[in-house]
């Protein structure tokens, strides 16, 4: 299942569009939770060897809330079977 993912080096321009790599598809991990919640999670999941703790996005904070928000972008290979799928809208 790991292979699914291909790693993005970091510093690298993310694409334009989808059309340039149309063989792989971005996968949003996102939390949302207080400044301290968030943290932790980052941190649980660098112990579990999911992802450094630079890839994730600055920490934003959501309006009118003691809320944050942080961001991490993967990307996964198509397979065949899902140019199917998208066109079916599922």
């Amino acid at each position: 299942m790991a292979q699914e993912f291909l790693s993005d080096s970091i510093g690298s321009a993310p694409p334009a569009s989808e059309s340039e790599m149309p063989d792989r598809e971005p996968i949003r991990f996102l939390i949302i939770g207080t400044r301290e919640g968030v943290n932790e999670e980052i941190k649980n999941f660098f112990a579990m060897g999911f992802a450094q703790v630079d890839e994730w996005s600055p920490l934003t904070p959501l309006p009118k809330t003691d809320l944050v928000m942080t961001i991490l972008i993967r990307y996964r290979k198509r397979h065949s079977s899902d140019s199917s799928t998208r066109k079916s809208g599922r």
